[in-house]
């Protein structure tokens, strides 16, 4: 395979302990990740990338379980890991999705691959600057560029961020953005991070069905706002 769709995820998290395996409406987190991925157009492969400390047994059982691919790599140098994992199954580029994005849009992940196939771009995002709801972030990063992050990498939090170093040194990087036509999906969140984030995930699947496109999702999430708000007042 030249290219593949990794999905990074961890049980540790702070905020919402375990939360790759909570379910979610009748699936877990990561079967519903791993299922919006492989809708992706191309059908590219799509593997998770996970830790090799004992705490992420668990996910890596289950998602071999489900016959998709793992590696298993560093905890906290997560850069280190993407390069490990793109460079153990010989890609030349990957799509880096996070593990708590139950709703990551499928024809996203081909555009960006799409555009990082004809362009030449280092890296290709939908997030520099944010444009679309946090839990729908793509980047589709050539393993050539993710060996010259790691290797220029000096801080630690930047090894946990994979991408901000690129950010952060952009003149020095070839970076092509992927933008929405407006503003439409300002102020949105659709990532699975906290407890009121798993609530509001599992009602949008529970109301809308199985396989919620993108807009679907948005106008729940700003439903599900405005009837926070009025129970608040």
């Amino acid at each position: 395979m030249s290219d593949a769709v990794v999905v990074f995820a961890r049980l540790d998290s702070s905020r919402l302990p375990g939360k790759a395996l909570l379910p979610v409406a009748g699936k877990l987190l990561i079967d519903r990740v791993i299922d919006r991925s492989l809708k992706t157009p191309g059908s590219p492969p799509v593997m998770v990338a996970t830790s090799d400390r004992p705490t992420d047994d668990p996910i890596a059982d289950h998602v071999e379980s489900q016959g998709v691919p793992v590696f298993r790599g560093a905890a906290q140098d997560v850069a280190g890991r993407a390069l490990a994992c793109a460079e153990a199954y010989g890609l030349e580029r990957f799509v880096r999705i996070s593990g708590d994005s139950p709703f990551i849009a499928p024809d996203l992940i081909a555009a960006c691959l799409t555009l990082s196939r004809d362009g030449g771009a280092d890296l290709v995002t939908n997030v520099f600057p944010r444009g679309y709801p946090v839990g729908v972030s793509v980047e589709a990063i050539t393993t050539a560029a993710m060996r010259r992050i790691v290797d220029e990498i000096e801080d630690p939090e930047d090894r946990e961020h994979v991408t901000r170093y690129a950010y952060r040194e952009s003149g020095r990087f070839r970076i092509q953005n992927l933008a929405p036509p407006d503003g439409r999906y300002a102020g949105i969140s659709l990532a699975v991070d906290t407890p009121r984030d798993h609530q509001l995930a599992c009602w949008i699947f529970e109301t809308h069905g199985d396989d919620p496109d993108l807009d679907t999702a948005v106008a729940a999430a700003r439903e599900w706002e405005m009837r926070e708000k009025e129970h608040k007042q």
